[in-house]
């Protein structure tokens, strides 16, 4: 086989497209001795390979391997640990059969009527009374609280009140500019010296 032809199936090695012939046409040129430089790169890769099929597992491995982690153990319970098991596992069970048959009697999944509707008109407009005197109580506590902002808004209308005397200093002071120009306006041929 030419170097050519060898470095097209490496690559095509790597590429994942040879088939098992090609595969094993590289495995035997790799473990030749006249292999080119820059192809000995490649050469780990395919002795590998030749390597590690040759290797064999022992027929006692698995059952090493088994003993070394513990799998394919059987641990049995003592009598009195079967019957403390098979006694619990009773004791639940009785327990939620009980359970789930008071649930029912009660009628929590499947009410006799449904919640919050009142046949009765006159228990209905005592319930609605009821509940919007509940819901304005709340309400007016909430509003008590809020008597505190009235004063802040007060304080606001006072800083506004303020805003507006300085608007006032702001026009006197053009009043103070004019002071710079009197003299120009008393002696005009004086300011022209």
């Amino acid at each position: 086989m030419t170097t050519k032809e060898i470095e097209a199936l490496v690559a095509k090695y790597y590429e994942g497209e040879t088939s098992l012939r090609e595969e094993h046409l590289l495995k035997e040129y790799f473990q030749g001795d006249s292999i080119p430089a820059h192809l000995l790169e490649h050469k780990p890769v395919f002795g590998f390979f030749s390597v590690e099929t040759k290797t064999t597992v022992s027929n006692e491995f698995e059952s090493t391997l088994q003993e070394v982690i513990g799998v394919g153990r059987v641990v049995s319970l003592p009598p009195s640990g079967r019957k403390l098991a098979w006694s619990l596992s009773l004791a639940a069970s009785i327990i939620l059969i009980a359970g789930l048959v008071t649930v029912f009697k009660l009628g929590v999944f499947f009410p006799a009527q449904p919640y919050g509707t009142i046949t009765d008109p006159q228990l209905a407009y005592v319930e609605a009374r009821n509940a919007l005197y509940l819901v304005s109580t709340t309400f007016n506590t909430g509003l008590s609280k809020m008597q505190h902002l009235d004063s802040f808004s007060t304080g606001y209308n006072k800083t506004l009140q303020l805003q507006n005397f300085q608007t006032g200093l702001n026009e006197i002071n053009k009043f103070n500019q004019l002071d710079n120009y009197q003299p120009i306006m008393l002696n005009p041929g004086r300011a022209l010296k």
